[in-house]
């Protein structure tokens, strides 16, 4: 198994396969690179496909401090610099596209030819100036996820992580799982059903306290003034049964990125790739491999008869 060491002294896994112009698959948090193991057979038969394990995650060592977005765009710049990696495209979800914008606003898109966005706002928190952000089904209520829902957030993350690891993937598929009590109802049929298994027990391998500094560290960013700063294509999916982030926030993204088309995959949740790896894969192909230039103003469900 392939690692790499930072500068600061941490050993970070990756898988690595196929040849060709490097994509780099990031994941989210209480993920790892196996959490894109639908993708890899996919993309590396056209492309040298390389997914790190994030910093505290998968077969990656933890730090005991440098539990930061700044710290995981640098370990992504070091990671680059390490393979000399150039013509990259970035593929990132959720909290790995986080780590896109701050490497974005560190260290330019010099090396990065193309990015494939799935699941994400710009600014998790919502605010008197973004109401976009995270909804109330993170909350103890329905309604605005706010300060003191994050709190309890964090209080149950680190009370029980087992428990709340389940709820992790329970969320990431659907949101019509819950019902008005948001009590999960684990005889709903959705897409990815057959996942939660390995998805639970990938997740509760995390350290709850590794976990709650990332999330500390997503919640206060906001890179609403880096997205007019990419000057490559973007490719931006997001399920219409997410639980995260309303349409109108890709809708958003789409006006300020210069080049970005959005895709919305029907009856998917967050982890749409996970529970639509078909449909992915090859929007994903199409992509890379020939781009969607001067596509400004496009808006498209994975359902043709739904275009906007």
């Amino acid at each position: 198994m392939p690692f790499f060491t930072t500068n600061d002294g941490v050993r970070l896994h990756y898988q690595a396969s196929g040849s060709g112009k490097p994509v780099l698959l990031i994941h989210g948090l209480t993920a790892s690179s196996l959490f894109f193991q639908k993708q890899i057979p996919a993309l590396s038969g056209h492309f040298q496909v390389i997914a790190p394990d994030l910093r505290g995650h998968g077969l990656s060592e933890a730090s005991t401090d440098h539990l930061t977005m700044r710290r995981l765009a640098e370990d992504l710049k070091q990671f680059i610099d390490h393979l000399k990696l150039s013509e990259i495209s970035l593929v990132g979800w959720s909290m790995g596209v986080h780590v896109i914008f701050e490497y974005i606003r560190n260290y330019s898109c010099d090396k990065i030819e193309k990015i494939l966005i799935i699941e994400m706002a710009p600014r998790l928190m919502k605010s008197e100036d973004w109401r976009l952000g995270l909804p109330g089904v993170f909350s103890r209520k329905q309604g605005d996820f706010g300060h003191e829902d994050n709190l309890y957030l964090l209080s149950v993350m680190l009370d029980d992580w087992q428990a709340y690891s389940k709820v992790v993937v329970q969320r990431i598929l659907n949101k019509s799982l819950y019902n008005e009590k948001m009590e999960f109802n684990a005889k709903a049929d959705f897409k990815g059903k057959e996942d939660l298994g390995w998805l639970y027990e990938e997740a509760k391998k995390n350290n709850a306290s590794v976990i709650a500094a990332f999330w500390i560290a997503m919640a206060v960013q906001d890179y609403r003034p880096v997205l007019k700063n990419i000057p490559v294509p973007c490719l931006l999916v997001y399920g219409t049964e997410s639980n995260y982030y309303p349409a109108e926030n890709y809708d958003y993204m789409q006006k300020q990125i210069p080049d970005a088309r959005v895709v919305a995959f029907e009856g998917c949740g967050h982890a749409l790739h996970i529970q639509d790896p078909e449909l992915f894969n090859r929007l994903a192909l199409d992509f890379l491999l020939a781009g969607f230039s001067s596509c400004e103003g496009q808006h498209n469900t994975s359902e043709p008869k739904s275009n906007r």
